[in-house]
């Protein structure tokens, strides 16, 4: 009887085995398919591991990487994916360059938005409709020589640090003898408008009345003015920082040639360019990185990169799960925008215990630029020659925040 029940047994097991093996073979093997994603020299290993990775897991589909130069800069939308920061989305969308990803995010039930660090997908997210999904995020910090603190006997600045602490620092690191300023003011490029921008903001100023959803302006509101003041003492009052003349014709082009000839104690720069790892050398000297100064408020600067999906795609699902793998990967060197990632050890390994608290710490302090101030150029580009007459000591900055007040529209 035992051997007749477990013939029966036996005889079920396969009875389900054959059926469910029939089954498998009904299913449609999915078609190969082939999508092309650009890359820098630069992140050539990087992307190469991930797209072999990411065959091994998806074999229908292959990554073909498409490497970027200077000559197709401008053609990265002939390509399935690639890569942007939340300042594009504007010119993309009225390209029609870009995919909503919203019904691609609906049907995906693994995908979760609050992976993200607070603001950064909403960054991606336009009219209602979201159109790409963050990657990393740049942010500003302040960064600093350490031969030079070492040499002059100055404390390093710390997580917290107030403009007070920054100003101890600048002073004590000043030596107009040996050509040798505390603080690296930015006189060139958007640095020029962003850094007393963040001054202002730190000081609890106001410029626009919302930087996520801009409808009004108010350039010469009183603690704006006591920013830029303030600002413009450390090159006039303080001296601290030089001015235009002194910098280019002492210490080369201004401020690179100063940083790596090791003139300047202090200066802004992006997470991106930690160590030089951006510039044409290294940086030479030991250096560390901390979140910017405050004052009434932290406030600092942040740009989010992210992948988009672009319309001349044929294969809009494998597209997804090429953009969704690579969001979840570790990025090649600024924080990533997935707080688990940002948190990990493989961060802190990619760029150094010091640059990883500062930049964890900075993140949270972070304005995310939203893209509707793209539409506010105008007067971004007033307001950065309001900056430029008050640097060059040509006028007050309560007379030339009223002057740039007078030719805005709003």
């Amino acid at each position: 009887m035992f051997h007749n029940k477990a013939i029966r047994h036996y005889i079920k097991l396969w009875v389900l085995v054959l059926i469910f093996a029939g089954c498998a073979k009904t299913l449609p093997t999915p078609e190969p398919v082939t999508i092309k994603f650009p890359y820098y020299e630069r992140d050539a290993a990087y992307y190469t591991a991930l797209a072999e990775q990411f065959h091994a897991r998806y074999p229908s589909i292959t990554v073909e990487l498409v490497k970027l130069g200077r000559q197709n800069i401008n053609q990265v939308g002939d390509n399935d994916v690639f890569m942007a920061n939340q300042l594009s989305v504007p010119q993309l969308i009225q390209q029609g360059a870009i995919l909503n990803l919203t019904p691609l995010i609906e049907q995906d039930k693994t995908f979760d938005s609050n992976v993200f660090y607070p603001g950064t997908l909403e960054t991606f997210q336009y009219e209602g409709k979201t159109w790409g999904i963050p990657s990393d995020i740049d942010v500003l910090l302040m960064y600093y020589n350490k031969d030079l603190f070492d040499r002059y006997g100055v404390p390093y600045p710390t997580i917290g640090w107030t403009w007070d602490d920054f100003l101890d620092r600048a002073e004590s690191l000043t030596d107009p003898g040996s050509g040798i300023f505390g603080y690296a003011i930015q006189y060139e490029d958007q640095m020029a408008i962003m850094e007393p921008v963040l001054f202002i903001y730190q000081h609890g100023g106001q410029l626009f009345d919302s930087w996520q959803n801009p409808t009004h302006i108010t350039f010469n509101d009183p603690l704006n003015v006591e920013a830029l003041a303030w600002y413009a003492a450390l090159i006039h009052t303080y001296n601290v920082a030089p001015t235009r003349q002194q910098g280019p014709n002492s210490i080369g082009y201004y401020p690179y040639g100063g940083i790596m000839q090791g003139k300047f104690g202090m200066w802004m720069g992006m997470l991106s360019e930690h160590g030089g790892v951006m510039w044409p050398t290294r940086w030479p000297m030991r250096w560390g990185a901390v979140p910017l100064p405050r004052d009434r408020n932290a406030t600092t600067l942040a740009t989010v990169n992210g992948f988009f999906i672009s319309t001349k795609t044929q294969h809009p699902e494998a597209c997804w799960k090429w953009i969704t793998f690579l969001s979840a990967s570790m990025p090649t060197q600024n924080i990533p925008a997935r707080t688990a990632l940002a948190e990990s050890n493989e961060f802190l390994e990619l760029v150094g215990a010091d640059t990883a608290e500062a930049a964890r710490a900075a993140v949270r302090e972070a304005v995310l630029i939203n893209p509707n101030l793209v539409g506010y150029e105008q007067a971004l580009n007033t307001l950065g020659a309001a900056f430029t007459a008050v640097r060059e000591g040509q006028t007050s900055p309560e007379a030339a925040l009223n002057a740039a007040q007078e030719q805005i529209d709003f």
